[in-house]
């Protein structure tokens, strides 16, 4: 992921991947067949990370829509502060190996635990509904803003508008 968030996709090359982590590239290749699989991986566990922290500490917010959009502002805050990673996992993302499923299915089970999360139980809300809606959000908003179709700022607008939609709360325009 360092190496992603410095160079961008390019700058991903499993050799130096192995000399970095002190194992022989054979062994990065027992596990991942390029730096697709690999980076995507990194993306679920990082994002797995981020929900267990989550877990623990709570969601600030009295209400499930105001945990949501809270949770999703900030972490439209940190992915915008990012581009290259987020140039370099789209690009990852974006790969049709069926090799990749696996991890692609990681990386959309943690984002949606995350939504789950934050909504808390609610005996008025569909979270995981509200989670599959919101991760089709986030995956377009995020495709756009990195391809440039976006711009800076509109991934918070995106998800934070969704979520108000799903959830409650003001709509902003």
């Amino acid at each position: 992921m360092r190496m992603a968030g410095e160079g961008g996709y390019d700058a991903v090359q499993m050799r130096v991947v192995a000399e970095q982590s002190g194992v022989a590239v054979g062994t990065i290749y027992r596990y991942f067949s390029g730096k697709d699989e690999l980076l995507i991986a990194g993306l679920a566990g990082w994002l797995r990370h981020s929900r267990r922290r989550i877990e623990a500490a709570g969601v600030p917010g009295d209400t499930p829509a105001e945990r949501l959009i809270g949770l999703l502002e900030k972490s439209a805050v940190v992915t915008q502060k990012r581009p290259v990673l987020m140039g370099a996992l789209v690009t990852a993302l974006g790969t049709t190996s069926p090799s990749a499923a696996p991890y692609k299915l990681e990386v959309e089970h943690e984002w949606r635990a995350l939504v789950v999360t934050a909504l808390g139980p609610s005996p008025d809300i569909d979270a995981e509904g509200v989670a599959r809606v919101m991760h089709h959000v986030w995956s377009n908003a995020l495709f756009r803003w990195v391809g440039g179709l976006a711009p800076d700022g509109s991934l918070a607008h995106e998800l934070t508008n969704a979520a108000r939609l799903l959830v409650g709360g003001p709509v902003r325009v």
